[in-house]
């Protein structure tokens, strides 16, 4: 029914059966970024079905990351893996309570309806994040800002006990910060 292929690795069909609603496969040691779903036409979806696809790290407690969907309408997506990081925002669902040493898909059916509704609360965790973005940009900004309005030349400094920390200090944390932001919004929760 499914297959699924890992960045310039052949198609594999190798998914197996957790309980009448749910697969599992196991991807071996992978390098790729991007991993493709497929649904086969020969065996779709029963009507009104889809699957919620997820994604788990080798970790000693499985947790699984929703990562979208496919249905008889989208019979295939494709979904990067290569910025997933263990232990961020997990789902309870489990295909199997075995701890896995390789990266695992799982595949797990679902009614339309459930379909949505996963994509609705996916959705709504992006905005989150992209709010959260902005609020923590902004925030950097103004301790910046704030910051700076007290700078004063090393001639105005006057003999104190008090320590110091140069405005370039600031601006070579505030830049670092930024950078890694950018490129992973989650990175300061490990």
């Amino acid at each position: 029914m499914f297959g699924y292929i890992v960045s310039g690795q052949p198609v594999r069909t190798n998914f197996e059966t957790v309980n009448e609603t749910q697969v599992l496969a196991h991807l071996g040691a992978i390098t790729a970024s991007h991993v493709n779903i497929v649904v086969f036409a020969t065996s779709p979806f029963p009507d009104s079905y889809g699957g919620a696809i997820y994604f788990n790290w080798p970790n000693p407690e499985p947790t699984w990351q929703y990562l979208g969907y496919i249905n008889n309408d989208k019979p295939s997506a494709i979904f990067r893996v290569c910025q997933i990081k263990p232990n961020t925002d997990c789902t309870n669902i489990m295909f199997g309570a075995s701890a896995s040493t390789q990266p695992q898909l799982g595949i797990s059916a679902l009614p339309l309806k459930e379909l949505e509704e996963l994509v609705v609360a996916n959705d709504n965790t992006q905005q989150t994040m992209s709010s959260n973005v902005l609020f923590v940009q902004k925030m950097l900004e103004s301790l910046y800002n704030y910051c700076s309005s007290f700078a004063i030349t090393q001639q105005q400094m006057t003999p104190s006990s008090e320590s110091f920390v140069t405005l370039s200090t600031v601006e070579k944390w505030y830049d670092k910060f930024k950078t890694k932001f950018q490129y992973d919004p989650n990175f300061w929760k490990n």
